[in-house]
């Protein structure tokens, strides 16, 4: 087996200043050091914070975002427009993803709405685990259940995701049933 030599990972930077962040809690870390909501989060704040230009139209079929290297080197998200809220705020933290974990490799993105194969695309499963850590993080998720509601609607309402995504990362977090 041969090993590529992988490209070296530059830091994103602001005005100059440094971003490290490698995983979700990094990312969180960075938008409340920069009086950006985290509860929950802003993630139209926190993209325009990182420099990445987002646009918001309506888009062909199932494809819900993307993001790309435009000519200039500026990193630019596109987001369906014609997509409910909550979806375009999965679709926005799964870009994010993308943006913290995978822009070393590649620099163009195209996502759809259907269900992503963790053996067919790695890298797509890696971008919808890191939206869900990012968007629901276990401290709060936890601690919504165990001290305001089990109800999946009042948590998908709180974070403002859908019941689908409630479900699943709870299930993460060895929640089972209905209501959790």
């Amino acid at each position: 087996m041969a090993f590529m030599k992988r490209k070296s990972v530059d830091n994103k930077s602001i005005n100059g200043e440094s971003v490290i962040a490698n995983t979700p809690e990094e990312l969180l870390s960075f938008a409340s050091n920069n009086g950006i909501s985290i509860e929950p989060l802003d993630v139209t704040s926190l993209t325009q914070k990182l420099g990445i230009a987002m646009r918001m139209e309506p888009m062909a079929g199932e494809e819900s975002g993307s993001l790309k290297k435009d000519k200039a080197g500026k990193w630019v998200m596109t987001i369906n427009s014609l997509q409910h809220p909550h979806r375009q705020r999965f679709t926005i933290a799964h870009e994010l993803g993308h943006y913290i974990k995978h822009t070393v490799l590649k620099e163009n993105f195209l996502d759809t709405t259907f269900f992503r194969n963790e053996e067919s695309n790695p890298m797509e499963h890696e971008a919808n685990k890191f939206a869900a850590e990012l968007l629901m993080p276990q401290e709060l998720f936890i601690s919504f259940i165990e001290n305001v509601s089990k109800q999946v609607d009042d948590l998908a309402k709180h974070f403002q995701v859908s019941s689908m995504a409630i479900r699943i990362r709870a299930k993460q977090l060895g929640y089972e049933g209905h209501n959790l």
